[in-house]
């Protein structure tokens, strides 16, 4: 069975993405316990009514590296559902602000609840969004505990 951190590693390796990372062209980057790096780079099918990243786009960025960061210290028999997510939007995301570095850690891992935060990066290090999530902790049908 693999652990948390290596279901998350063969997202890379094999390529098996879930739809919606397909959809935002999210790549997983480096993975360890409590910690994943994705990167994305945004273009214009992203944008909102006013030309800079739509609001959603950024949160979902936010919400696979904080889900990607609690699954990573899951047992290989659990994952997690995001049951809260708040987003800090700090500066503009335009479609050539170039690949963008999403980072998502875990500040606390109980048995039914994880705790995580998250930060959009570009390639000069300024932080662009942030987030804080709570996740659900659940088993993994057919997975015996």
């Amino acid at each position: 069975m693999m652990s948390g951190v290596d279901q998350v590693l063969a997202l890379k390796e094999t390529m098996a993405r879930s739809p919606m990372m397909r959809l935002l062209e999210v790549e997983v980057v480096s993975a360890q316990h409590g910690e994943v790096v994705l990167s994305a780079t945004p273009d214009h099918r992203f944008d909102n009514q006013v030309g800079i990243a739509h609001g959603g786009y950024i949160a979902s960025l936010l919400d696979n590296a904080c889900g990607a960061a609690a699954h990573s210290v899951q047992d290989g028999r659990h994952y997690c559902l995001t049951l809260e997510i708040k987003v800090a939007y700090l500066r503009a995301i335009h479609a050539d602000s170039g690949t963008l570095e999403i980072v998502g850690r875990v500040q606390k891992a109980g048995r039914q609840v994880v705790v995580t935060e998250g930060v959009i990066r570009d390639a000069q290090g300024r932080d662009l969004a942030t987030a804080t999530s709570t996740l659900i902790v659940q088993p993994i049908e057919g997975v015996a505990a």
